[in-house]
């Protein structure tokens, strides 16, 4: 049988069709031994079907011509009988066999649904049970029902819908659930559902969310399986009241009556329910209300909490509502989705997570529900659009190449280049002398393969760069250009150091292996930004502590000075800062006594920094009591995204009601420099000690 990751592998030989064997396995992240487990799989398979096996010659792939042909014409079907699940797995296969069962279910049915032995079907009825109780649902047996679902109708249907979304990145998803349906004797009718779909919405004007189209589809059939067998939903009458009210009702009444099923008002009110969670908001279509508010108090908080101003605030509240819109009907319901990216987003994006995630806390009070991670997750990547497209709206670093050595040498260089700054607005390759015509104002920096004179920053390339020549400078470009700390330090500091204490009697070789170390082990070109650390920012010299300042603007420039005199920011910037408050009142008031000034990188800021402010006596912004403020944290950001690690630090701190106490009650750098300490400790994979 084939495992969920060779049907897997299966599936990208035959839709990538690669041709290098040893450049598709480093792309799909699977080591050597893996792939040819996992083809061995597959080639026993193809052989069972009496199909000619995939070969490596010579590290190119070879996919016979017939595997394609049978593959795209179908006769290549492989069944859920041909697949081995996982315990996991066979869990949803098993409630939602049972959600939808016709007659009393045994235990041998399960063993042939899952073609596991009895002991395995009983262990995957325990398992299931757990899940089931997460939704108020059991799995129980009798003589005369055999194996059923005890608990709410909408339960049990949640419960299924988030049973089906964990297969909605199968790749055979529509085999598996066709293959339960049929178990059952019924007809897998999707496509006929989706055509009808599809007409009503665009008669109605509705834009339906693709990712949750296989799921709410195959759910529908199994209502209406579940509607023949005189198995009704119950709504609450306030619920049902505010329902029927809505333009998605009459949709719900509709795709009933088109499809020939049941149009009782209960089960309206449900197909209503899942609806507003799979369609797009449009705010010009909605009046201002509750949902609008929301949206406004998302970007207002995301701008306070990551220290940033969205420049189209208009245009990031309509996309955000969009995609909010839905999913707030999704949690106000109860309806569960699968985000089958949320590990990938916590990982790579673990700050932005958390901030979105900080975000949401005043959400998830006003609607007295917790909001589920795979939510917070699709809100994350919306958010990282919307800081990327944020930052795409700033003015982009102008660079050109001077390559006076030829036309291949410029081109390579050019190549290598691009793909280490992607997002440098480049000037073609030019010589020396159309360089000197050149207006200094159209470039902001300078890549050579020789040494000039010239008043921008210039860096000297070679026409051909090794991957730790190449790392870097990326490396020496991003610290010149943004002012950011090194992640680590030099080969040469580090064999000065090693010198003082031993004899060095390579240096050179010891260079190389430095170098190595620091700058070789990881592939590709692109280097990730570096986010310092809250310790990093919030340094000795960066903190004051004084008894009163005479009012709100001399409490922002005196948490600023320690930026200023060390060159951080321009006098510009606290003007900005000053500016700001009296246009968008006291917005970096983050909590209670607590505010975090900042303004625009563009204002006037050198390089990337954070300073601390304590007052014994408050100062009072736009001179009103409520806007009482006594620690004032001074933002520099250079950009949208370097500061957010120290940032989310600081939200860590502030959300812990304990250190946020220590915190007001600080006297001294020490207590402060301590406190800070515990919440810039980080492990490997980017999370909290704590």
């Amino acid at each position: 049988m084939l495992e969920k990751k060779s049907l897997q592998l299966f599936h990208l030989l035959l839709s990538m069709n690669p041709k290098s064997y040893p450049l598709f396995i480093e792309n799909i992240q699977m080591s050597k031994r893996q792939f040819f487990y996992h083809l061995d799989k597959i080639n026993y398979f193809l052989r069972q079907n009496q199909v000619p096996p995939i070969s490596i010659t010579q590290k190119e792939i070879r996919v016979p011509e017939e595997v394609f042909d049978q593959w795209k014409t179908g006769r290549l079907n492989i069944l859920p009988k041909d697949f081995q699940f996982d315990e996991e797995e066979r869990s949803y296969l098993l409630l939602i066999y049972t959600f939808i069962r016709g007659e009393p279910i045994s235990n041998t049915h399960y063993q042939f649904l899952l073609n596991v032995s009895k002991n395995t079907a009983t262990a995957a009825v325990r398992q299931a049970n757990q899940f089931s109780k997460k939704f108020r649902v059991d799995i129980r047996y009798s003589r005369e029902k055999g194996f059923h679902l005890e608990g709410q109708e909408e339960d049990k249907r949640n419960l299924t819908l988030k049973c089906i979304s964990m297969f909605s990145s199968h790749p055979k998803k529509h085999e598996i659930l066709r293959h339960l349906l049929r178990k059952h004797g019924y007809e897998d009718r999707f496509q006929l559902y989706e055509g009808k779909l599809r007409e009503i919405g665009a008669s109605f004007g509705l834009t339906f969310i693709e990712e949750r189209l296989f799921d709410f589809l195959y759910l529908l059939q199994m209502i209406h399986i579940r509607q023949r067998q005189k198995k009704w939903v119950q709504i609450h009458a306030d619920t049902m009241e505010f329902l029927k009210k809505q333009k998605m009702y009459q949709v719900a009444r509709t795709i009933q009556e088109v499809l020939g099923e049941s149009t009782d008002p209960q089960e309206l009110a449900y197909l209503t329910m899942l609806l507003l969670g799979i369609t797009l908001g449009n705010l010009s279509a909605v009046p201002s209300g509750i949902l609008k508010t929301m949206t406004e108090k998302m970007i207002h908080d995301f701008e306070k909490f990551a220290c940033i101003q969205i420049q189209d605030k208009e245009k990031a509240v309509n996309t955000l509502f969009s995609h909010f819109k839905p999913a707030y009907y999704r949690m106000l319901y109860k309806i569960p989705i699968t985000n089958p990216l949320l590990n990938e987003i916590k990982k790579e994006h673990a700050t932005l997570f958390h901030l979105v995630t900080e975000v949401m806390k005043p959400i998830q009070e006003m609607l007295n529900i917790d909001i589920p991670e795979d939510e917070i997750g699709f809100l994350t990547l919306h958010f990282g659009a919307l800081l990327e497209q944020n930052a795409r709206n700033e003015k982009p670093i102008q660079a050109i190449i001077v390559c006076p050595n030829g036309v291949s040498s410029s081109l390579m260089v050019e190549t290598y280049l691009r793909s280490l700054f992607p997002s440098f607005r480049w000037i073609t390759s030019i010589s020396k002398e159309e360089f000197s015509k050149t207006d200094e104002e159209l470039y902001d920096i300078v890549f050579s393969t020789v040494p000039f004179k010239t008043e921008k920053p210039l860096f000297i390339v070679k026409p051909i760069m090794s991957e730790a020549e190449k790392k870097m400078l990326h490396h020496r470009v991003m610290e010149h250009l943004f002012k950011q700390p090194a992640p680590f330090p030099t080969p040469e500091r580090l064999i000065k150091i090693i010198g003082k204490y031993a004899e060095i009697k390579e240096p050179e070789k010891l260079k190389d292996a430095i170098t190595m170390e620091l700058y070789g082990k990881t592939g590709g070109t692109t280097i990730r930004r570096i986010q310092p650390l809250l310790n990093e920012l919030l340094t000795e010299t960066m903190i004051q502590f004084e008894t009163a300042v005479p009012d709100w603007k001399n409490a922002i420039a005196k948490a600023a000075e320690p930026l200023l005199k060390n060159g951080y920011i321009e006098p510009s910037y606290i003007e900005a800062m000053i500016t700001n408050v009296e246009k968008m009142g006291p917005y970096f008031i983050i909590h209670p006594g607590i505010a975090i000034p900042h303004a625009r990188p563009e204002n006037g800021v050198n390089k990337l920094g954070m300073s601390f402010l304590k007052l014994k006596e408050p100062a009072y912004l736009l001179n009103e009591e409520k806007n009482a403020a006594s620690v004032f944290i001074c933002l520099a950001a250079v950009d949208n995204n370097t500061h957010l690690k120290a940032l989310s630090q600081l939200t860590r701190l502030l959300g812990n009601k304990e250190s946020l106490d220590r915190l007001l009650n600080v006297e001294n750098p020490a207590e402060l420099i301590a406190l800070i300490e515990e919440y810039s400790a980080e492990r490997q994979d980017g999370s909290k000690n704590h």
